[in-house]
């Protein structure tokens, strides 16, 4: 019986050898260990494999028979139950009954004990605990358990269990050998793939890089490196400057103004997003889900714009590197255009500066004639001032925007002339190329006014702007006394006209009178004039004065006046005669008509002032 059991036993073994080392998967051995081992030894009925994790000093099962899932969570220390003493003890232990068993499972925490009794439907009536060693070193147990009160485990099992468990442990050691020659494979996988998109970025990134440097040597601008990244990557490409203008484009489907505003925003928020370096986004154009890839131009604080990508799928990295670096061959594009427009914008300020000290010679003459402007011609000044904002980057932007709309609008034939900033505000000066009647003259340059102020509105700058319009004045060396005329329309629209208003010189009439007097000579003047009425009108209805005003808006007729105030035409004639007894004056008499005309027509300006003093 013992021989026969001893070579069943053998038998046993060289299958379990077999089937663990048919594998080098470590999570299939582990499994078949657990399977084979059950199967072999009569006494065993299910069973559990620990793996010890040297960081957190713990027996963890790593595969089970018979038991349920709740055994998976369960720790044990080293010394813990029967299977840390097995592993403290480094030999196979057996449990030969249940008292033993008792004994051993007391030393279990309280959370392990309630796991334990969820995972098994009763206490083993015996057990057996075989250590896992290698290399000197316990790296698991094994441990079995019997639920049939006919069925111990015997000493021959010991033979048995501690031989698989050195099976187990080479079938280990050979599985985790292998694992870590696959990760070393992995990674050196990883590693070359790394090197390789590295390589295909750089490549790629240099190729663009040289092309587009390419583009630039041989002065093809903007248009043509924006052009040359459509080509290259098939999707559409938009450049937008700092305020949101789009400067240039290359589509592969066109898109609506309402898509284009709707990318422009995205664009705007992700360039004013601290610590933003790229945007990945998604919208949807043409009921097409796509993706937009924003890149900044320049480096906060100083940022041109932004380059989009739309695209219908995300960009790979290797297609934005090669984008970054277009970006900053871009930048250096945007920065050679604003050196060149600085540039000749500081040559013709100068020119203005000159112009407006009225101190010419003959160099300068001569420097006109080569901007094709005729010494004899006819010269207006329009001159154009933000309201009220603050000295910042944007400003800056705005007034150069402002001074490339101001050329585009104003100089077309029969308007020839130049727009230049001086200093925060900007100066058009305009020539007439052929003689045409002044007042078709002036009334052309208020609508290409109009039109200018119009399409500052449509690009929501969040701003807007005086303009001052001074006379037509013949010859270049009077073309000072316009300029003149039109920075005392911008004077006077800041002191009494409020925001976005446009005033001509010529149009001006008595309210230059505002601008040569002292606003103290002015006040003491109507006060003179109209003192007595305000007194009157203050303590009574205050009737009288709008009454003249009316009389005095409707060119003296009295119907029509009476007509806009809503009162009888003998009405209004009995309060001009109260009028005339108040003021001791006599409308009809021209000089002391004049000065109360006079007097009306300044009131609405210094309105504010007069009601503090009177």
């Amino acid at each position: 019986m013992k021989e026969t059991l001893s070579h069943r036993q053998l038998q046993s073994l060289i299958h379990v050898s077999n089937v663990l080392n048919s594998s080098l998967d470590i999570d299939t051995i582990i499994d078949s260990i657990m399977v084979q081992t059950v199967s072999v030894i009569d006494a065993a009925h299910g069973g559990v494999l620990f793996l010890y994790d040297p960081g957190q000093d713990l027996l963890i099962p790593k595969s089970d028979s018979n038991f349920t899932s709740e055994i998976t969570r369960v720790r044990l220390k080293p010394g813990e139950s029967m299977t840390g003493l097995a592993f403290s003890a480094q030999k196979c232990l057996i449990f030969h009954n249940r008292t033993e068993v008792e004994k051993a499972t007391a030393t279990l925490s309280e959370r392990n004990h309630a796991l334990m009794d969820q995972s098994i439907p009763t206490l083993p009536y015996s057990t057996i605990c075989a250590p896992i060693l290698s290399k000197g070193a316990c790296i698991g147990v094994i441990t079995l358990d019997s639920f049939d009160s006919s069925l111990h485990f015997i000493p021959e099992d010991i033979h048995l269990l501690t031989a698989i468990a050195h099976q187990a442990a080479v079938a280990l050691e050979k599985a985790n050998l292998y694992s870590e020659q696959e990760k070393a494979v992995r990674q050196l996988e990883d590693l070359n793939n790394t090197i390789s998109k590295q390589n295909e970025m750089l490549s790629r990134s240099v190729d663009i890089h040289n092309r587009l440097a390419a583009l630039v040597l041989h002065g093809e601008g903007l248009d043509s490196i924006i052009t040359y990244l459509h080509d290259t990557s098939g999707n559409t490409v938009l450049l937008f400057d700092d305020l949101g203008e789009l400067i240039s484009s290359a589509f592969k489907s066109k898109l609506t103004d309402d898509e284009l505003y709707a990318i422009r925003d995205l664009a705007q928020d992700s360039i004013r997003t601290p610590g933003n370096v790229r945007s990945l986004l998604e919208t949807n154009i043409d009921k097409e889900r796509h993706c937009i890839t924003i890149l900044p131009i320049g480096a906060k604080p100083t940022l041109f714009g932004s380059l989009i990508i739309v695209s219908p799928e995300k960009m790979r990295d290797v297609e934005i590197a090669a984008l970054e670096h277009a970006c900053t061959v871009i930048s250096l594009e945007l920065v050679k255009e604003q050196a060149i427009f600085e540039a000749q914008e500081t040559i013709n300020g100068e020119l203005i500066d000159v112009l407006f000290s009225g101190k010419m010679d003959g160099n300068i003459l001569q420097k006109v004639k080569q901007l094709d402007f005729d010494p004899l011609g006819d010269y207006l000044a329009v001159m154009i001032r933000l309201d009220e904002m603050d000295n910042t980057p944007k400003k800056n932007s705005i007034i150069r925007h402002l001074v490339q709309m101001a050329n585009r609008v104003f100089l077309k034939n029969p308007l020839k002339g130049m727009a230049v900033r001086n200093h925060d505000q900007i100066v058009v000066l305009l020539t007439f190329q052929q003689k045409a009647p002044s007042a078709y003259t002036h009334q052309r340059v208020k609508e290409l006014v109009s039109k200018f102020q119009q399409e500052i509105q449509i690009k929501n700058w969040g701003t807007t702007v005086s303009i001052g319009i001074g006379r037509i004045h013949s010859s270049l060396l009077k073309v000072t006394k316009s300029m003149q005329e039109a920075a005392k329309c911008l004077q006077f629209l800041q002191s009494f006209g409020g925001r976005n208003q446009v005033i001509s010189y010529k149009e001006l009439g008595v309210q230059r009178l505002l601008l040569q007097n002292t606003e103290e000579e002015l006040i003491d003047f109507i006060i003179e004039v109209l003192g007595p009425l305000f007194e009157y009108d203050q303590s009574r209805k205050g009737e009288l004065l709008p009454s003249l005003f009316a009389y005095l808006e409707h060119n003296q007729n009295a119907k029509e006046a009476a007509e806009s105030i809503h009162v009888h035409t003998n009405t209004l004639m009995y309060r001009l005669k109260r009028i005339e007894e108040i003021l001791s004056t006599d409308l009809s008499d021209s000089q002391q008509f004049l000065n109360i005309h006079l007097a009306v027509s300044l009131y609405p300006f210094l309105k504010d002032k007069l009601t503090q003093q009177v």
